[in-house]
C-alpha cells in the first residue's frame, strides 16, 4: 500500500476533492454486498407492525364493510363502519444488505534512466494523490497495485518500492501494458472491480510507432474505467528532443497517431519537470485525467 492509514487516505482524498474542486465519479455497477445494512418501512403486515398506513388501512376497511352491506358505495358514511382486526394495515420494517462498489487502480511508472530525478518526483506525487482522491472517492474501497518497468516490467509490493526503485535501462513501455493486462485476466479483477490504470513516462520509448504498446492499450480499454497518461517533459528531452525541433516525445506522437485520444476512457497530460513539486500544477494535470 501507500504506507498511510486507510482512514487518513480517505480524509485526504475528501479534503482533495473539495478543496481543488475534483470531480466526483458515477457510480458504476460491479457492487458487492458490505457489513451495512438500511432499514425501510417498505413491507406491509396486517393486524401488526412498527407504522400504522392509514390509507392502507382505510381502503380496508371500506372493502370490508361493502362486503357486509354495511357501506353504501353511493353514500359513503364512515360513522357506522365496522372495524375487524384484519383491517388494520401496518408497515414494517425491512434489513437490507448495502451494495457498494470497489475499485483496483494499476499505478505504472516509467523507472528506466531517463526518469532519474523530477521526473520520477513529479509521476509518484501525482500518484499519491489520485490514491486518495480514489480513496475518497471509494470510501476506502481501493486496491493499489504497482507496476514498474524500464524495457521489462515487474508488480511491486509497496508505495515505497515503487518511489525509490531505480534502473539504468531503456524503456520499452508496451511490457506495463502487457503485465497490467495479464494480471487482469489471470485474477478476473473485471469480474469483481473497477479498474483505472494511472500512467507516468517521460515519453521516451523504444517502440518508436507503438506497434506494440498499441494492440495491448487497446485491450486495456475493453475493461478500463478510465487510463490516464501522464507525459512529463524531462531533461532528455528539453535538452536534445526539443532544442532539435520535436514538439512532442515518441510516446505522445504514437498515441496521437492511434486515435484512441478520442476515446473518453483515455486521457493524457503533459508537464515541464520544473513543476515537479508544483501542487497547483499536479492537481491541474489529476483534473485533466480524471475529469
Amino acid at each position: 500500500d501507500h504506507g498511510i492509514e486507510s482512514e487518513e487516505a480517505y480524509k485526504i482524498g475528501k479534503k482533495l476533492t473539495k478543496e481543488f474542486k475534483l470531480p466526483n465519479l458515477k457510480e458504476k455497477g460491479k457492487k458487492f454486498p458490505v457489513n451495512e445494512y438500511t432499514y425501510d418501512l417498505t413491507s406491509r403486515n396486517i393486524g401488526s407492525g412498527q407504522l400504522l398506513d392509514k390509507k392502507a388501512t382505510l381502503r380496508k376497511i371500506v372493502e370490508t364493510n361493502i362486503g357486509l352491506g354495511t357501506l353504501d358505495k353511493e353514500n359513503i358514511d364512515t360513522d357506522g363502519c365496522v372495524v375487524g382486526p384484519k383491517d388494520r394495515v401496518f408497515r414494517t420494517l425491512d434489513r437490507e444488505k448495502v451494495w457498494k462498489s470497489k475499485a483496483v487502480v494499476f499505478f505504472l511508472k516509467d523507472y528506466s534512466g531517463s526518469m532519474d530525478g523530477e521526473p520520477t518526483v513529479a509521476v509518484v506525487n501525482q500518484h499519491q494523490m489520485i490514491y486518495f482522491w480514489l480513496m475518497g472517492q471509494y470510501e476506502k474501497r481501493v486496491i493499489p497495485r504497482f507496476i514498474l518497468h524500464d524495457t521489462r516490467a515487474k508488480e511491486v509490493g509497496d508505495f515505497g518500492t515503487y518511489l525509490r526503485s531505480k534502473v539504468a535501462g531503456g524503456t520499452k513501455i508496451f511490457s506495463g501494458y502487457e503485465l497490467i493486462n495479464d494480471i487482469v485476466e489471470r485474477e478476473g479483477l473485471e469480474r469483481d472491480y473497477n479498474i483505472f490504470v494511472f500512467q507516468g513516462t517521460d515519453g521516451d520509448d523504444f517502440d518508436s510507432d507503438g506497434s506494440k504498446a498499441i494492440p495491448e492499450l487497446e485491450k486495456i480499454l475493453t475493461y478500463v474505467n478510465r487510463i490516464g497518461m501522464f507525459v512529463i517533459h524531462g531533461s532528455w528531452f528539453l535538452n536534445y528532443g526539443a532544442k532539435k525541433g520535436k514538439k512532442a516525445t515518441t510516446f505522445e506522437n504514437y498515441i496521437k497517431a492511434s486515435g484512441l485520444l478520442g476515446n473518453p476512457l483515455l486521457r493524457m497530460t503533459t508537464m515541464n519537470e520544473k513543476f515537479a513539486t508544483n501542487e497547483k500544477a499536479l492537481v491541474k494535470s489529476i483534473r485533466a485525467l480524471i475529469s
